[in-house]
């Protein structure tokens, strides 16, 4: 069956729940795809997964959800491939911000939906990109409790996504030959997106929080994107160095503690940390002027 790609949020993190642009790019050092095996598998970690998609395949049932959808899914086919030990074999690490859940909505939909059937007479009424991101919004709830529908869609399309004025657009991003370099970094621990989620919003119910977060954060994610898709380079960290130290002081329960002191000794280098996605672990996404050693950057892989 076909592979499916994680994906890096490079910009857009809590911000795209109000307003800000997000950029997002496919990341193909890990992958997932469906499995009918032939006979039933012993091992746990696959058990796990058709156990996960008979919750989803009930939940999507039992909320009616296919009469929200653009392309609905075939649930009756669905169930009875699960009945048939049908599961997510990926290497994608779960909880750490690089879109498993996304790659896995992907993969149902492109095999359970009647994607081909609608296409049409949904292109005559909806932008297909936004009738897209609608769907995987409707299905990926049910892992985060609300979801752009961002993740499933980088790695259904393959393609980096600007979503900029409620508008879906797929620039062309060129890596190479870049002054700067960008890394991920291991925190070591998960971090689980609905709770992160949940207490951010109980923090912009806040008018004080509100107003720094719409007054600084916004603009700096905004500026770091049509900097980075420009080639602005020294614009680009200027905006970066806002967003690390936003992070720092208001994001500090998104940031694993241990690394807090880390990222502030990156900075004072000039090489800046923020979250990827919705934080509490996972990767954290570090740019740095030039390459930086090992030493420097443990636990760390580069990207681009």
């Amino acid at each position: 069956m076909k592979i499916f790609f994680a994906k890096l949020l490079l910009f857009g993190e809590y911000g795209l729940m109000f307003g800000a642009q997000a950029l997002t790019v496919p990341f193909c050092k890990y992958s997932g795809h469906l499995v009918k095996p032939v006979e039933p598998d012993p091992d746990p970690v696959i058990k796990k997964s058709t156990v996960e998609l008979e919750r989803f395949a009930s939940w999507f049932h039992h909320e009616q959800l296919n009469v929200r959808m653009n392309f609905p899914l075939d649930l009756e086919r669905l169930r009875k491939d699960i009945s048939e030990n049908l599961f997510f074999r990926s290497d994608i690490p779960a909880e750490y911000g690089i879109g498993s859940s996304g790659a896995l909505c992907a993969a149902l939909f492109h095999d359970y939906s009647i994607y081909g059937e609608n296409l049409t007479l949904v292109s005559k009424r909806h932008s297909l990109t936004e009738a897209l991101k609608k769907d995987f919004s409707v299905m990926e709830s049910y892992f985060h409790g609300r979801s752009s529908g961002l993740d499933p869609l980088v790695s259904f399309i393959n393609q980096p996504i600007l979503f900029s004025n409620s508008q879906i657009s797929l620039p062309y991003i060129r890596t190479d030959r870049l002054p700067y370099s960008v890394y991920l970094l291991d925190t070591g621990v998960t971090g689980a997106t609905s709770p992160l989620v949940a207490r951010f919003l109980e923090k912009m119910e806040d008018p004080d929080f509100k107003a720094v977060f719409s007054r600084n954060y916004l603009p700096a994610n905004d500026g770091a994107v049509d900097a980075f898709l420009s080639g602005r380079h020294d614009e680009l960290f200027r905006h970066l160095s806002l967003i690390t130290r936003f992070q720092l002081n208001y994001f500090s329960e998104m940031i694993p503690a241990a690394f807090a002191e880390m990222i502030e000794k990156l900075m004072s280098q000039g090489i800046y940390t923020k979250l990827l996605g919705s934080g509490g672990g996972g990767f954290l996404l570090v740019f740095a002027p030039g390459n930086i050693d090992a030493d420097t950057l443990p636990n760390s892989m580069n990207v681009f």
